[in-house]
């Protein structure tokens, strides 16, 4: 299930466009490290690895709270993320959210195991155990979502697709 779809699709080489479901569904099994770019201070770039679930058509990820990815993320801020697929090098860009709702972050716990075989377990609105998450520091996790606003894709092999740029609306309250 997806509550986030795009607005608009362009394929600015003039080849065909690649499909949105396809790419989320490739997205959505993609147990790969994400890149994570936020900015310091509003003007430095600090980049790190993650790991990224696709839930309800969005990328979540988790972080400890005491990191300094999480130090950055701010309501609203926004950031890039990076990831190479089987087929496509992906780019997704928009502001940040800390997930409150514990439905959703219940939903990002269960998906997890699915795509990378970690299993953090969902109390309130954080993810606690096991330790040892890649890349997500200690325990308690907070999750964040990207409200998705553009995501850029480059074939990386004979697809029959061109590099493809997803719109998204901005989320509700922006």
């Amino acid at each position: 299930m997806t509550d986030h779809l795009p607005t608009g699709t362009e394929a600015p080489t003039g080849a065909p466009a690649a499909g949105w479901t396809a790419m989320l569904q490739e997205l959505s099994e993609t147990a790969g490290t994400y890149w994570l770019t936020a900015t310091r201070d509003g003007s430095v770039p600090h980049t790190r690895p993650l790991l990224a679930v696709w839930a309800r058509g969005l990328p979540h990820f988790a972080c400890g709270q005491g990191t300094a990815k999480a130090r950055l993320l701010t309501e609203g801020s926004p950031v890039s993320l990076a990831v190479s697929t089987d087929h496509w090098d992906v780019v997704v860009e928009g502001p940040v959210e800390r997930v409150r709702d514990t439905g959703r972050v219940r939903v990002v716990a269960e998906t997890y195991p699915v795509v990378y075989g970690w299993a953090p377990l969902p109390e309130g609105d954080l993810l606690v155990g096991p330790d040892g998450a890649p890349t997500a520091g200690p325990p308690p996790y907070a999750v964040f979502v990207v409200r998705t606003s553009t995501v850029y894709a480059f074939p990386t092999d004979a697809t029959g697709h061109g590099p493809t740029r997803w719109r998204f609306a901005p989320p509700e309250g922006s």
